[in-house]
């Protein structure tokens, strides 16, 4: 017998807004970092825009936004993003089940499939900036270099390290600085019997990077992009791939600016509604 997962009542702040006025909206409130979610209906006039964080910061946007705070069961939440979800497939080579899937006997089966339960987490394959990114990497990891290693910032669900993983990677650094991400990529890296993944929670906006990569991905918001970018830049190692994502068509120019001021070229874009995606190359020696 099922029994129903106990109630875990969250606080949140929600507000509506004109989807004219969302890019102003990000910017104003860019330093939620992952905190901020937003959420339209094709072709809606309004967006209702989420923060979750700590009671001191959602009560200061009350104060400043107006909106207003609200408690939700994150677990009627999880349930629900856990429900099944149709076989996603990338390439020949890739594809993403949910949790407990199973990949269509009628289609040929990838010979990568990630298994990704998204629960709390953003990045399950749907959103365009996923699988944007799930593209990119691809492309990428077809060519790598000897013993290629990867980093992914902002790693939600974990499905961009996971990917990287079973692409090739040699090792993975993964982070995130939302906390209720954490348990839900530590699920799937165990899910998919990962090894080479090293997952931490941290804060892109203070993190000061020791090592160099490959292949790093950051499907964040553009305008914590464009603020971290100086820290992104300097975690890629001579000719690595930086792929960036989270990036809204009104903000493309200002973020691309901001990498290729650092020296870095711009080898391919993609663009999927709203989101734009980029590939970028760091110069070698």
């Amino acid at each position: 017998m099922k029994t129903k997962p106990a109630a875990r009542h969250v606080r949140r702040w929600v507000r509506r807004a004109s989807t004219h006025h969302e890019d102003a909206w990000r910017e104003r409130l860019a330093f939620l970092g992952t905190g901020l979610v937003s959420l339209a209906r094709p072709g809606g006039k309004m967006i209702r825009l989420e923060a979750y964080g700590r009671e001191v910061i959602l009560r200061r946007l009350t104060r400043d936004f107006g909106g207003k705070i609200e408690s939700f069961d994150a677990a009627k939440i999880a349930q629900r993003a856990n429900a099944p979800r149709r076989p996603l497939q990338f390439a020949s080579n890739l594809g993403v089940i949910d949790a407990h899937g199973r990949w269509p006997s009628a289609r040929s089966k990838p010979r990568i499939l990630l298994r990704i339960a998204g629960a709390m987490a953003f990045g399950t394959g749907e959103h365009a900036t996923t699988a944007a990114c799930l593209r990119l990497l691809r492309r990428t990891a077809a060519a790598p270099e000897p013993g290629w290693t990867a980093l992914d910032i902002g790693t939600g669900s974990g499905i961009l390290a996971i990917a990287a993983e079973k692409l090739g990677a040699t090792r993975v650094d993964a982070f995130d600085y939302d906390p209720r991400a954490l348990p839900a990529a530590r699920a799937n890296l165990r899910r998919n019997r990962c090894s080479r993944i090293t997952l931490t929670r941290r804060d892109l906006l203070t993190w000061h990077p020791n090592r160099r990569y490959s292949v790093v991905m950051a499907n964040v918001f553009s305008e914590i992009l464009c603020t971290a970018a100086s820290q992104i830049v300097a975690t890629l190692r001579p000719k690595a791939c930086l792929i960036l994502s989270g990036i809204l068509r009104g903000l493309e120019t200002e973020t691309l600016s901001s990498f290729t001021a650092r020296g870095l070229q711009l080898e391919a874009s993609t663009r999927r509604g709203k989101w734009v995606t980029l590939l970028l190359r760091a110069p070698g020696r």
